[in-house]
């Protein structure tokens, strides 16, 4: 967990990203754990078995059905009149593969897969209040959800900052609980590096990195040595590209949004409606009354 928090890509809210770092760093440096993780949870890799067809129907995604997808049986499914509209949740932090408590965009993908192949779905809800999180796996999940067979409606309660509205724009409709209190926006990237160099020093302890020859490159993003003009150029060419990926993906999904949202702000559920980010205002019950509304007409 600490190699992800330190090196990994994140499309996420800043103001949580800053709480959650400064929280991570205080542990690390009174010698305390992140976090007590006690099992692994291995996920049978359904998405890779996504073809490569802009439109895949529910019997097209070729899922191995020998295994159950995790999680999937206990997820709440609404009757409906086209059938039942199955609930998805994405809360808190996103990661590829989940933890602390959370399932991860692997999962979540899995569950979009299995709703396209569950006869007795006839739409699917997300279920949305997340900062965002990693770059890593929300690009994969933004895709299940564009190529679902099924309709996609995105519920917001709290926010769908970054990553979560990454996912939320490849729905259908974007409906959001309230006009003041839900947000949607952050569409930016960040990556966060820590220079630990001068505790190190104050400690007394003085740290080398001995590289082979020819292995100049490796690892030059790193706590210990503080970041040279080079790496700093080479990390924010990077972020810009996926900046640029997180941009075209949403454009694609909601082609009727403003460009004046790409700055990395945060907007009310008010202003998203104007700003062509969201389409209505309306509680869990409406967006899975809406979800029923679109398969219906589909």
């Amino acid at each position: 967990m600490l190699e992800t928090l330190l090196s990994a890509k994140w499309a996420l809210e800043p103001l949580f990203h800053e709480r959650m770092a400064d929280l991570a760093l205080r542990r690390l440096l009174a010698g305390k754990p992140l976090f007590d993780v006690s099992e692994n949870r291995q996920v049978p890799r359904f998405v890779s078995t996504l073809t490569g067809h802009d439109d895949v129907g529910q019997d097209d995604w070729g899922a191995d059905r020998s295994a159950a997808v995790p999680g999937y049986s206990s997820l709440s499914k609404v009757s409906a009149k086209s059938g039942r509209v199955v609930v998805l949740p994405i809360m808190g932090t996103m990661s590829r593969y989940g933890g602390l408590c959370a399932w991860g965009s692997e999962d979540t993908a899995n569950w979009v897969l299995e709703a396209n192949r569950d006869e007795t779905i006839s739409a699917i809800v997300l279920e949305i209040n997340s900062p965002g999180g990693e770059v890593d796996g929300t690009e994969m999940l933004g895709e299940v959800v564009r190529r679902s067979g099924k309709p996609v409606v995105a519920w917001v309660a709290g926010m769908a900052a970054s990553a979560a509205y990454w996912v939320a724009s490849q729905a259908r409709e974007i409906i959001m609980e309230s006009p003041t209190s839900s947000e949607v926006g952050s569409i930016g990237v960040l990556a966060m590096h820590v220079d630990a160099s001068q505790y190190y020093q104050q400690e007394g302890l003085s740290v080398n990195i001995i590289r082979a020859d020819g292995s100049e490159d490796k690892a030059l993003f790193n706590s210990i040595e503080p970041l040279s003009d080079a790496v700093r150029t080479e990390t924010k060419t990077v972020l810009n590209d996926i900046r640029q990926s997180f941009i075209k993906t949403v454009q694609r999904g909601r082609p009727g949004i403003s460009r004046d949202v790409f700055s990395g702000k945060m907007y009310s559920g008010r202003q998203a409606l104007t700003l062509g980010m969201a389409d209505r205002i309306g509680f869990l019950g409406d967006a899975i009354r809406r979800a029923d509304q679109l398969a219906k007409s589909a």
